[in-house]
Parts: C-alpha cells; sequence; structure tokens
C-alpha cells in the first residue's frame, strides 16, 4: 500500500486519482495528497481566502493572486498532527462506519425493496387494448 492509501484508510477517506494518474483524496474545496513523504494540499481556483488560515497547519505556504474572485493555495509539508485540520479545509468528507446492527437492518430493507421492484409489472411492456 502507499503512503496516500495507508492515510485514506487511517482517516476514513477515498482515494481517486487525477489527470496525471497520481494518487490524490479529493475534496469540495482541494485535495489532499503526498509528495514523497511529505503530506500536501492544493486548492486550485478557490475563495480568495486569509493567509494566516492556512499558515495554521503548518507547511511551507504559497498562495497565488486574487484575480477574478479566485485564488490558488498551495502547502508542502504539513506535519501529520495537522492532518485533520487538512482534512476540514480541503473539505473531504469522511466515510461513516456503520455498527453492526445498522448493517444488518440497512441490508433488510434493500432486500426488502429489490422484492418489491420484482413484483412491480415492467412498465409500458404490454398493451391489451387494441383500440
Amino acid at each position: 500500500m502507499t503512503k496516500t492509501e495507508v492515510f485514506a484508510e487511517q482517516h476514513r477517506l477515498r482515494v481517486t486519482r487525477d489527470e496525471c494518474n497520481d494518487q490524490v483524496i479529493q475534496g469540495r474545496r482541494g485535495h489532499l495528497y503526498f509528495d514523497s513523504a511529505e503530506l500536501c494540499l492544493m486548492v486550485l481556483d478557490g475563495k480568495p481566502s486569509i493567509p494566516s488560515k492556512w499558515k495554521a497547519l503548518g507547511g511551507k505556504l504559497w498562495m497565488g493572486d486574487k484575480t477574478e474572485g479566485v485564488q490558488d493555495v498551495k502547502i508542502t509539508g504539513i506535519p501529520l498532527e495537522n492532518a485533520r485540520l487538512a482534512i476540514r479545509m480541503c473539505r473531504i468528507r469522511q466515510r461513516r462506519i456503520l455498527k453492526p446492527e445498522e448493517l444488518t437492518l440497512r441490508r433488510g430493507l434493500i432486500a426488502k425493496a429489490r422484492e418489491g421492484l420484482s413484483k412491480r409489472p415492467s412498465p409500458g411492456g404490454e398493451t391489451t387494448d387494441a383500440a
């Protein structure tokens, strides 16, 4: 497993691939990735923000110019202690872990729904009216 996959598993995140086929953890605002052993953050065309909020992550900060209401942000070398904050700032959703009771309940509801779908007649398939 790669460093990104291990990190994603620890924090219940989903790993995807970008245009260059690199592993990233995508969020609504930005994404996280690993460059060798460093955790990095990238926001492209994001809303302009206050630099002190990004500096709180503790890495090397680069902020692009504010043009037409958008701004780019790149942070390299984020300490792993600040990973939770980085996840929040990128607005990455964590996967839910269901309890065994919830899991069996959901499986039962899914089975019931499938059973109900199989009993329904197919829409528009048969016509008995020859008018």
